[in-house]
């Protein structure tokens, strides 16, 4: 696969995503942003490919080529609200961002500190 073709068919998945879980969250407030502070911190170095996600999200971009960084709000948005596994996550930013040292032990930080998602409560008759 070309990396265009490849680009294209992340670009597709990472619409999908957003679209599932509601866009890209600015309008509410679900606990993400404070998630990106808290794996910019809990994961130095944040490093994906050969991009500084940690540094791009304490400073606004600056550390992580922007297209790469976008991808990456965009994925970690999708993997956070639900809309993607952790291994659709890592192939994913893996394919597009590029392949680097620090890669697993970046996703493994970032999946160890997803938050808890309570279970669904069975369907039934109302506990008296």
């Amino acid at each position: 696969m070309t990396g265009s073709a490849a680009r294209l068919i992340l670009a597709v998945f990472t619409l999908a995503a957003l679209a599932a879980c509601g866009g890209g969250g600015a309008t509410r407030d679900d606990g993400y942003n404070a998630f990106l502070e808290e794996i910019a911190s809990a994961c130095k170095p944040l490093i994906i490919g050969d991009d500084n996600m940690g540094q791009a999200i304490t400073f606004n971009g600056l550390g992580a080529t922007q297209e790469h960084y976008n991808s990456f709000l965009g994925q970690t948005s999708a993997l956070f609200r639900g809309g993607i596994t952790p291994d659709v996550y890592r192939g994913s930013l893996t394919s597009f961002v590029g392949s680097g040292t620090y890669n697993a032990r970046s996703f493994d930080c970032i999946v160890a500190h997803l938050p808890v998602k309570p279970a669904p409560t069975p369907a039934g008759p109302a506990a008296k």
